[in-house]
């Protein structure tokens, strides 16, 4: 287990009472810390995979591959040309952030 971080000083307001750590608490709340790193990382295996497929099919100049899974499903992997969107933050509508 990692040494926790001893609380800084004059960060809580006097009303605000300082939480009693509880050992088993802190033991699953870093165990599910680790587990949303390895998840990270295996997310980041299946996007580097996925890319290394279509530069196959696109060296191959083939536009679909039908292949058979472990537990014998077939599946199909195919060249997706789609459009990538991305959120973006506009001024809000009651006037703040544009200046005329």
């Amino acid at each position: 287990m990692s040494k926790k971080q001893e609380e800084l000083p004059n960060t809580r307001r006097d009303d605000e009472p300082k939480q009693k750590s509880i050992a088993a608490l802190d033991t699953a709340c870093e165990a599910l810390e680790k587990a949303k790193g390895k998840a990270i990382k295996a997310g980041q295996t299946i996007v580097e995979a996925k890319l290394a497929i279509d530069g196959l099919l696109r060296e191959h100049k083939v536009t679909s591959y039908v292949y058979e899974t472990a537990n014998g499903v077939e599946k199909k992997v195919f060249i997706s040309e789609g459009i990538k969107t991305a959120k973006i933050k506009k001024a809000k509508a009651d006037g703040g952030g544009d200046d005329e």
